[in-house]
Order: structure tokens, then C-alpha cells, then sequence
């Protein structure tokens, strides 16, 4: 897939352009769906849900987690399963949770430590830090 409009989608994100990030990801996730990419549809799905918990809406990035760690599952992608792991914990947490977000943060930390990727630190420190 055109990796494009899911890239302008996350940089939108990141800027904090929350509406313009939804609009081109999900123009990502049509294409990605279009010509049947899972594995990018795993990416933009996580990242929409990133995008639902930023505007306030935990249970909207619940859903777009929760498919993104279906498809994740389903092509072996462990880091979009720890990252998906990872936005369901953020989601239950915002959504009032913290036992299913712990639940959530200590499969994203097994998956990220197995991976050795940095993100495993992040989470670490979700799990060891003061309660949220």
C-alpha cells in the first residue's frame, strides 16, 4: 500500500491535528483494505485508535485496538500486537480500568521485551510508576 496518506495521518497526529490525522487515516485504511494489506491495516488500525483515545474517545480506540490486535494475531505481527496491547491499556485506563489496563500493559511489555525494542522501557515504566 501507499504508505502516504497512513504517514501523513500519524505526522498529523503527532502535530496534534487530530481531525486532519482521522480524515487521512482513514483513507489509509480504505486503500490497505482495498487491495487486501493486513498487516498495514493492523498499522493504520492502531493508529486510528491512537487518534480516538487523543480526541477523548477510549471506547472508539478500543474498537480500532481491538481489530488491530485481531489482524495483528492473525499475520504474526507481534510488535502491532504489543502495540495494540499498549492503546487498549491507555483506552481502559482513560475509560476509568486499571486492572484491564494493567492486564493489557503486561502483554504489551512480554511482547515488546521479546521483540527488544525500546517501547518495552515505555510500558515498563506505565506498569512501575506511580498510579494513574
Amino acid at each position: 500500500m501507499p504508505p502516504r496518506a497512513r504517514t501523513l495521518g500519524e505526522i498529523g497526529l503527532r502535530q496534534g491535528d487530530h481531525q486532519q490525522a482521522v480524515g487521512h487515516l482513514r483513507q489509509a485504511l480504505a486503500l490497505c483494505r482495498e487491495i487486501g494489506d493486513r498487516p498495514g491495516e493492523a498499522i493504520t488500525l492502531n493508529a486510528l485508535g491512537d487518534a480516538s483515545l487523543a480526541t477523548g474517545q477510549p471506547g472508539h480506540a478500543r474498537t480500532e485496538h481491538a481489530a488491530a490486535l485481531s489482524l495483528a494475531a492473525q499475520t504474526g505481527d507481534k510488535y502491532e500486537q504489543a502495540r495494540a496491547h499498549n492503546g487498549l491499556a491507555h483506552a481502559c485506563r482513560a475509560a476509568g480500568e486499571p486492572g484491564q489496563a494493567r492486564h493489557h500493559w503486561r502483554t504489551a511489555l512480554s511482547l515488546y521485551t521479546s521483540l527488544g525494542v525500546p517501547e518495552a522501557d515505555q510500558v515498563r515504566s506505565l506498569l512501575t510508576g506511580p498510579a494513574r
